[in-house]
This record gives structure tokens, C-alpha cells and sequence, in this order.
């Protein structure tokens, strides 16, 4: 009974902790280090997302001054598990950040161009949510807390490219 059980696990998670690991999913960082590269191509890519006042962002902590703006493409669709994880997580905060796996295409804004109402010089148009699960507990949890409205609008504090998680 427990085999056929195991069957009707997603394949894209192991456990409730973490995605399963994929040979396909680049790190975010990795291409916002080489964004000529990725630019105009789909690809799988991993991070934390987060909802923001005025949209969403994909980030890490490895380069998390630099946040790319997330769209929901027209053809988007969610792996179930995926999609109640991602409900579940950000049911009581909505704020609250999410590891990711997603398949999408990103872009590179082009000079006077910029991508949601946050002007972020990236974006990823989201095709497919793969995997979500809950973050790893940090010893510093500031950076997983909602987004203050002030940090966002702040003017000069940041660069079009980047948005302050830090609370106030």
C-alpha cells in the first residue's frame, strides 16, 4: 500500500523542505551574472520569491541586492503540489518568501525600459511554477518580513534594479 502511495508523489519534490534537484535549474544569481547570455532565452531557474506591494520579485541571498520582476505569462500554469505549497506559505504573510523553481523567459530591460511598477531592470515572464517550498531558516529572518512602502518609493535610497526587503 505505501508503494502505490508513492506514485501519486509530485516528482518535483522531496519531502516538505526542499525542491528536488534539478541538473535544468540555474541559479538565479547565475543569470543575473551573465544576463547577455539568458536575455530573450526560456529557461529553468531557482530562487526566492517574494510578493511585493506592487508585484513580485525573484532574488536570493547569495545576490540579494539585485531583484527581478516576476510576470505571469499567458500561458502560465502551476504544478498542483507547487501552487497550494506556494497558497500555504503565503496564506497568513504574503510576504512571506518562497524557494522556486520555474520555467521562464527572461528579459533584459533595454535602455529607458523598465519592468513593473517597481522599474526593475529585469524580469522573468513565468511560464510554469515547477516547485515551491518553504526557505531554510536564516539566523537573521529581517529579510523574509513584508516590504515596507516607504523602502519601495524611497527616492535615490536604491537603484531602479533593486528594492530594500529590510524592514524599517
Amino acid at each position: 500500500m505505501l508503494l502505490s502511495g508513492a506514485c501519486f508523489i509530485s516528482p518535483v519534490s522531496v519531502g516538505n523542505d526542499r525542491c528536488a534537484p534539478s541538473a535544468q535549474a540555474i541559479p538565479i544569481c547565475t543569470v543575473l551574472s551573465d544576463t547577455a547570455e539568458y536575455d530573450g532565452k526560456e529557461i529553468i531557474v531557482e530562487g526566492l520569491y517574494r510578493i511585493v506591494l506592487h508585484g513580485s520579485v525573484l532574488t536570493s541571498p547569495a545576490c540579494r541586492k539585485t531583484y527581478v520582476n516576476m510576470r505571469q505569462a499567458s500561458d502560465y500554469k502551476g504544478d498542483r503540489h507547487a501552487s497550494t505549497v506556494m497558497r500555504s506559505l503565503t496564506k497568513k504573510d504574503k510576504f512571506q518568501s518562497v524557494d522556486v523553481i520555474i520555467r521562464g523567459t527572461f528579459h533584459v530591460a533595454q535602455q529607458g525600459q523598465c519592468f513593473g511598477q517597481n522599474c526593475l531592470s529585469y524580469e522573468i515572464e513565468d511560464h510554469e511554477l515547477i516547485c515551491a517550498v518553504a526557505p531554510k531558516p536564516k539566523a537573521n529572518s529581517k529579510a523574509n518580513h513584508a516590504v515596507g512602502h516607504e523602502a519601495e518609493h524611497a527616492e535615490g535610497a536604491t537603484a531602479p534594479s533593486q528594492i530594500s526587503l529590510e524592514t524599517p
